[in-house]
């Protein structure tokens, strides 16, 4: 097996492992632990992986080094993501298996089009700015960036959770619908859409920071953007009655 083979087979393990976990947290009726569970699979899993794929486990991630030419080997590109998606279909079929039952991808609640995009977008988007921020152009000793990233996971899933089902990641989604398929198959789409949009915005905001010759600019921008996320998730921590609810 060559260096892109191993690549591709650590990629594999580690979207396998989250987006099982995922699963198993579903099918178990679990609701207080389930995102710090799958967040901790994800920190685990990055720990480990990292220095033999980059532990994307994301199409959106992948994507969002393509646009900020982290990564500029399109085939490689195509092949993560490609491998990602099996991993999760994979992981999908083996918890229905286990359980005999699956989960599919819908919106919670009375909430429909605009809220799942909201949230995928917005959560995706912190996720992939943390990657980018926190990792990518990290000091080479920072061992903070796996926390960072999982935590992202935990923010995005207490916050949004109860109104699209916190996905954040196209292999989740493509995992949940493919293993439930007799239940249709349509979310996937829209949801990995909205979660490319988040990828897409997050590369753009990194890359004005990067570029920017404006201090001031970049310092306004950097308190709008930290202290609109930081009101938001608790806002809808609040609205949601999440365990992670201030007070609790």
């Amino acid at each position: 097996m060559g260096a892109t083979g191993i690549q591709l087979a650590g990629e594999f393990i580690g979207t396998y492992l989250l987006i099982l976990t995922v699963g198993f947290n579903i099918l178990s009726g679990q609701s207080t632990w389930a995102v710090l569970s799958i967040a901790s699979v994800l920190m685990v899993s990055i720990y480990a992986l990292a220095s033999v794929s980059g532990a994307n486990f994301n199409p959106a991630v992948t994507l969002t080094l393509y646009l900020t030419k982290t990564e500029t080997d399109v085939a490689k590109v195509a092949a993560y993501m490609g491998v990602q998606i099996v991993a999760g279909i994979c992981a999908g079929f083996t918890y229905f298996a286990v359980f005999g039952e699956a989960k599919n991808l819908a919106p919670g609640g009375s909430f429909g089009v605009f809220g799942v995009g909201v949230i995928e977008t917005l959560y995706t988007f912190v996720l992939c700015f943390v990657v980018l921020r926190g990792a990518v152009i990290a000091q080479k000793d920072n061992e903070s960036f796996g926390m960072a990233i999982a935590f992202s996971v935990v923010a995005g899933g207490y916050a949004g959770g109860w109104i699209s089902g916190g996905c954040f990641n196209p292999a989740v989604a493509f995992g949940l619908d493919v293993s439930s398929a007799h239940m249709g198959v349509k979310w996937c789409f829209l949801y990995t859409l909205f979660e490319f949009l988040g990828a897409a915005l997050a590369a753009g905001l990194h890359m004005f920071f990067e570029s920017s010759s404006s201090e001031m600019g970049k310092k306004c921008l950097s308190e709008f953007l930290g202290t609109y996320v930081l009101v938001a998730t608790v806002g809808f921590n609040v609205l949601g009655g999440s365990p992670a609810e201030i007070g609790r």
